[in-house]
C-alpha cells in the first residue's frame, strides 16, 4: 500500500508529514516485534509531493529544524506531483480542502482515494501553511502534523491485515447494500471489480454469482462479496463453481469462523435481511480473519476431493 501527502511546494508540510508517519511506522513495528504481535501482512509505504513544484528548491529550514527536534533528518528533495503518482498511490492525503478539490477535478478517477488528512482522521479544517514563517510556526504545524499522522498510522494499521482485493456483485435486492459496501472499501482503502448489477432494474442472480465465483477460483481477486435479497440464491450458484467455498453470514461469529475453519473465498450477504451495521462489520471480520489451517485443513482437504470426483 502507497501513502501520498500532498501540499503546495513539497517544502514543508507535505515531507514532515512523510517523515512523521515513516517514523510512526517504524515504531509500531518495532513495538510489534518486542510484543511478538502478528506483523503486518502488507507493507506500507509513504511519498510526498507539490502541486507547484519550481526550481532547485530544498525543504526548508524550519521543516528541517522542527523534524531535527524529533531527531528526524530531512534531507528532501521537492518533487512535482505526477499522474503515476496518483496512479500508484492508494491514499491520498493533501493538507487543504482546496488542494483535495483541485485533485478531485482533475484526476476523477482517483477522487474515492483523495482526502484532505484531517478529514481522514474524522477532523475538519486545514493545516495552515508555515512556509516563511518563524522557528515556532514551522513547531506548531509540525506539532499538528505529528498527533493527526498517529491516527492515521491508527487507522492504516487496523486494516492492513484486512484483504486488500475484493470481487463484488449483487443482484437487484442486493443492490443498495452493495452500494453501502462498496464505501465502506473505499473509506478502507480497499480495492474491488464491480461485477454489477449497477441498478435496481431485475436481473438473474446466478449471472453475477457465477461472474464473482469465476474471477475468485481463477484466483484474478483473493475473495469475493455477493449480496442478494436473502443471499441464499447467490450462496446456492456462487457454490456450484469448482474451488469456491462461499458461506451465507448473518452474524459476526459465523464470519470469523468461514475464515478461520472453513477458508470460505466468497462472502455472501442478504440486503433484505441483514442491516447496513451489521453487514459491514461482518465484512470487516471477513476480510480480517485468516485461514488458521491444522485440522481444518484436512477437512477441506476432503471436500476438494469430493468436488474433483
Amino acid at each position: 500500500m502507497q501513502v501520498l501527502f500532498v501540499c503546495t511546494g513539497n517544502t514543508c508540510r507535505s515531507p514532515m508529514a512523510e517523515a512523521l508517519l515513516r517514523q510512526e511506522l517504524a515504531n509500531i513495528k518495532t513495538s510489534a516485534h518486542k510484543s511478538e504481535t502478528k506483523p503486518l501482512s502488507v507493507s506500507i509505504k509513504v511519498k510526498s509531493a507539490g502541486l507547484a513544484v519550481f526550481g532547485a528548491e530544498q525543504a526548508s529550514e524550519g521543516a528541517i529544524f522542527a523534524m531535527g527536534q524529533r531527531g528526524l533528518e530531512l534531507t528532501h528533495q521537492p518533487t512535482k506531483l505526477t499522474p503515476d503518482d496518483m496512479a500508484e498511490s492508494h491514499l491520498i492525503l493533501t493538507m487543504t480542502q482546496s488542494q483535495a478539490d483541485y485533485l478531485q477535478s482533475y484526476f476523477p478517477k482517483a477522487k474515492d482515494k483523495i482526502h484532505t488528512l484531517k478529514q481522514f482522521v474524522g477532523e475538519e479544517g486545514d493545516i495552515s501553511d508555515p512556509y516563511g514563517g518563524l522557528p515556532e510556526e514551522y513547531e506548531k504545524t509540525a506539532l499538528e502534523l505529528e498527533g493527526l499522522v498517529k491516527k492515521v498510522a491508527i487507522k492504516l494499521i487496523r486494516k492492513m491485515n484486512m484483504v486488500l482485493q475484493v470481487a463484488l456483485g449483487s443482484d437487484h435486492g442486493g443492490y443498495e447494500l452493495k452500494e453501502e459496501i462498496k464505501k465502506y472499501l473505499q473509506e478502507n482503502c480497499i480495492t474491488y471489480e464491480d461485477f454489477g448489477c449497477f441498478n435496481t432494474d431485475a436481473v438473474d442472480y446466478p449471472d453475477i454469482a457465477f461472474g464473482v465465483a469465476d474471477n475468485v477460483a481463477q484466483g484474478k481477486n483473493p475473495v469475493g462479496i455477493l449480496v442478494c435479497g436473502t443471499g441464499i440464491g447467490m450462496s446456492i450458484a456462487a457454490n456450484k463453481v469448482p474451488g469456491i467455498r462461499a458461506a451465507l453470514v448473518g452474524d459476526v461469529y459465523s464470519a470469523k469462523m468461514a475464515r478461520e475453519h472453513n477458508d470460505s473465498n466468497i462472502l455472501i450477504l442478504g440486503g433484505r435481511v441483514t442491516g447496513k451495521g451489521l453487514a459491514l462489520y461482518i465484512v470487516e471480520t471477513f476480510l480480517k480473519t485468516e485461514f488458521t489451517f491444522g485440522r481444518h485443513a484436512e477437512r477441506l482437504a476432503k471436500i476438494k476431493k469430493r468436488e474433483n470426483c
